[in-house]
């Protein structure tokens, strides 16, 4: 999941760290983009990005191009609010193979708990932080790369695609009770007005969604049918490229997965329609186990986020499954021979 060269390079080449999304943010941007009187391919080749992008939602692409790519559309489309109506489109499709294990889950709370996890691990420039206090739900981005520049289209389709997922997991009467940007209007105030149906303010300390917390015990909507038809064929071209190799393909769908609660191996079975015990003589064949390709995945995942960004290390055990900082700092002692903390300031 996550870049080479953040694992292994130099330093010269560590100061120069690639912060990484996945493609699904621009979930929606084929079938916007037209509507505007654009041609997606024709935009997506002039950030350097492949026509059929959109087709790989896991693919993960420099967080620097697509700052670049919601640019050119509002220039090129005359749209200053792209980046408000591309998340428009967005929901739970953006969570990719984890979307259709919180179809499970029992409220909310759960489903946002799992969710916020995942997108800790998935996105590298940013991650969510979530607050409850005095009957109020306070959901902050926290950045990680604080050197980038016109980022006001990128801070707006986040919150707006946070406030999607709210609605698409609980209900489409959801709203905020204010939202909070650090950026000044780039459109005008009454469409942020219109499209959060709440109270927006600009030039705050930092990006919020502020909602009342007893949202959080709502139940979930049930998903339609073409929403599980979609995680049903999000999976399975996601390791369609990887048939016979049978560990890459665990390997994947636990990198797809890591933060989702009693992450096990009868979760990557379900998800790969094979049983437990078929699956796991598959790679005792292999030469591996499914405790291996965990370990290495979460090492892995754990080592860039230590490296570059600066997440709390309670929430990024968290975010890699673990039940407590205690359970991570020792995994990660054993492979590394330092604690989480200790490791962090050796690299800084």
């Amino acid at each position: 999941m996550m870049a080479d060269a953040a694992l292994t390079g130099s330093g010269d080449e560590l100061m120069n760290l690639t912060y990484e999304i996945r493609s699904g943010t621009l979930a929606g941007f084929n079938t916007l983009v037209p509507q505007l009187g654009g041609v997606p391919s024709r935009l997506l080749a002039e950030v350097g990005l492949p026509a059929n992008s959109m087709r790989r939602p896991d693919i993960l692409i420099p967080i620097t191009t697509l700052i670049d790519l919601l640019n050119l559309c509002v220039r090129d489309l005359r749209c200053s609010d792209f980046g408000l109506r591309l998340s428009q489109r967005q929901g739970l499709r953006m969570l990719g193979v984890l979307g259709k294990l919180l179809l499970k889950e029992r409220n909310l709370d759960a489903a946002l708990s799992a969710s916020h996890r995942y997108m800790v691990l998935h996105n590298q420039a940013d991650h969510w932080r979530l607050t409850e206090r005095d009957g109020s739900l306070f959901a902050y981005r926290i950045n990680h790369c604080h050197s980038l520049e016109n980022v006001e289209q990128y801070s707006e389709l986040a919150l707006g695609a946070a406030c999607q997922l709210f609605r698409g997991l609980a209900g489409a009467d959801i709203r905020p009770r204010q939202v909070h940007f650090c950026h000044a209007p780039v459109s005008p105030p009454q469409r942020y007005r219109e499209y959060f149906d709440a109270e927006v303010l600009f030039g705050q300390e930092c990006d919020c969604l502020i909602f009342d917390s007893q949202l959080l015990l709502r139940p979930l909507k049930a998903p339609n049918a073409s929403l599980v038809k979609y995680f049903e064929e999000f999976t399975l071209l996601l390791i369609q490229g990887l048939s016979g190799d049978i560990a890459s393909q665990v390997r994947t769908l636990i990198l797809q997965t890591l933060g989702a609660k009693q992450h096990n191996l009868a979760q990557i079975a379900q998800l790969m329609n094979t049983p437990v015990r078929t699956l796991q003589r598959y790679l005792r064949t292999a030469g591996t186990s499914f405790k291996q390709l965990l370990q290495e995945a979460r090492m892995e995942t754990a080592r860039w986020h230590l490296r570059s960004s600066n997440i709390e290390i309670g929430l990024l055990s968290a975010s890699l499954g673990y039940t407590d900082i205690s359970a991570f700092s020792k995994a990660f002692r054993v492979v590394h021979g330092y604690s989480p903390l200790q490791w962090r300031k050796q690299q800084h």
